[in-house]
């Protein structure tokens, strides 16, 4: 039987609102494992939702922000960093963005943030359009284009006015087309829309991979009526997907790129991406934080894509990603009544179940087996398979073995 680990003292005065995955305390973490503080083995598929890509304290991201912490910890907007410009020269080369620039931040919510000031500001233009099952965040601005869960949003009203929603794709492409161009008679003539925020595969929606012409037919429709695309990588991105970016699989371009999570492999860190001639319309002063750009954070970052190129990562994740996807497909025929649904592309794996009783089941299961996975999907019955992306063929084996037992036990 789990049980959690300290005292009560030690989490009384800590806000409840942040709910807890498992009710476990840790106490240190490597590669795809976490160790909690009873010393017992857990086998990672969560991340820290989507963040630790290289693994729980990989040896030359730890290297780097040792390296670093000793030369300069802060600056902020006193003036620059090598490290910052260097990183920032590196990441634009990379970014599917042609002639691209960045105004880093210190998380995905941020970039979003940013996202939405500079499309109004850039454009003149007041409305937004977002999909529903988005996740963007949870502040107000991108919590005014989430539709994820409706819990995320009571209490909070009203949120961002302008922000219109339409249906992701979920087999069809058809349905979306017709409800945009629909929107475009009925609620705002495309001359008044900012910008589309969009994920290439929805994250916190329920790990749904849309049909590959989505993004595509929607870079042609912003292109036509001259409406940004603002592409949300902040949980897709680097090499969530098996590419470095999710956009990629489809060899969309975007105006507008929001990153975070994994950008520095677990420090608070991220960026908007974009065409240099949006990120040039703000002028100086027209927006800025204290810690976006942070060495230490910039350090890590650097190193992150060191190993996700070096070691193979992003070919890591197509291939144990595939082996996942096989594996539970396999499974779920054993299994028709609980399963719904296996789907994914690459370590972003989604295992659609009947109902959130079937799913939490099969969740607590698992955890009962050393393995920490999470729920998603507006019902909550969705087990969100998201683990670093140097896991292993035998890691992939344990999580088939756990995740047999854990449906037997239904």
């Amino acid at each position: 039987m789990l049980r959690a680990v300290g005292s009560r003292d030690v989490t009384s005065r800590l806000s409840r609102a942040a709910a807890m995955t498992t009710p476990l305390e840790f106490a240190s973490g490597d590669g795809a494992e976490l160790t909690a503080s009873d010393g017992t083995r857990y086998l990672d598929f969560i991340s820290g939702y989507g963040v630790t890509n290289t693994g729980h304290c990989h040896p030359r991201v730890v290297e780097a922000i040792r390296s670093q912490a000793g030369e300069l910890l802060h600056v902020s907007t006193v003036g620059h960093t090598r490290i910052a410009r260097v990183y920032a020269e590196r990441l634009c080369a990379l970014a599917p963005i042609p002639d691209a620039k960045l105004f880093f931040t210190n998380s995905g919510t941020e970039s979003v943030e940013a996202a939405l000031k500079l499309a109004r500001y850039a454009t003149g233009r007041p409305n937004l359009v977002a999909f529903t099952g988005g996740f963007h965040g949870r502040t107000m601005g991108a919590l005014s284009v989430t539709s994820s869960k409706a819990a995320f949003r009571a209490g909070h009203e009203p949120f961002l006015p302008g922000v219109l929603l339409v249906p992701y794709p979920r087999k069809e492409l058809e349905p979306t087309l017709r409800a945009i161009a629909q929107l475009f008679v009925e609620q705002a003539v495309p001359e008044r829309i900012a910008a589309f925020i969009v994920e290439p595969i929805l994250g916190e929606g329920g790990y749904l991979v849309p049909p590959d012409g989505f993004l595509p037919a929607l870079r042609r429709l912003c292109d036509e009526h001259q409406i940004l695309l603002i592409v949300d990588e902040v949980q897709s991105g680097f090499g969530r997907s098996g590419r470095l970016f999710a956009c990629e699989h489809t060899g969309v371009s975007p105006d507008l790129m929001t990153v975070g999570k994994g950008i520095a492999s677990g420090l608070p860190m991220g960026a908007l991406i974009g065409k240099a001639s949006l990120l040039d319309a703000w002028p100086p002063g027209a927006h800025g934080n204290t810690f976006g750009g942070n060495p230490v954070a910039c350090a890590a970052a650097m190193a992150t894509l060191d190993v996700i190129e070096s070691e193979g990562l992003l070919q890591n994740a197509r291939v144990r990603g595939d082996e996942i996807v096989t594996g539970l497909t396999g499974l779920a025929q054993n299994y028709k009544k609980a399963v719904t649904e296996v789907r994914g592309r690459g370590l972003m794996v989604g295992l659609e179940l009947a109902s959130r009783e079937v799913a939490a089941k099969v969740r607590t299961g698992l955890l009962e087996r050393r393995v920490i996975v999470s729920t998603c999907g507006a019902n909550s019955n969705v087990i969100r398979l998201a683990p670093p992306l140097i896991l292993s063929a035998p890691q992939v084996t344990r999580l088939m073995e756990a995740c047999g037992e854990a449906m037997a036990a239904l």
